[in-house]
């Protein structure tokens, strides 16, 4: 697998992904990750970098933004910053 170019606008792809899963996160599991709006953008950009890297995990016919997969990008942002959410409500319970 080829690592993608780092361009501004694939950076602003990654955290528009980002920023979509992030909210779906907070949707599905009831409250932001650790420092608020920020952190929950920050886990959700790692989780999309995390899934878009794995050459194992492949979506045929796949729509792209900016050849960033979208669908592969937002579970994984969705995944890890709902993850981070939801250690925090345990953690604050």
């Amino acid at each position: 697998m080829q690592l993608l170019p780092i361009t501004l606008p694939l950076i602003l792809a990654l955290f528009f992904l980002a920023v979509v899963a992030a909210c779906l996160a907070e949707l599905i599991v009831g409250n932001p990750p650790f420092f608020g709006v920020i952190g929950a953008v920050l886990s959700a950009a790692l989780g999309v970098w995390i899934f878009v890297s794995l050459p194992w995990f492949e979506i045929s016919y796949e729509p792209r933004l900016e050849d960033l997969p979208v669908i592969r990008a937002v579970i994984g942002g969705v995944v890890v910053s709902g993850l981070f959410a939801f250690l925090r409500k345990k953690r604050s319970a």
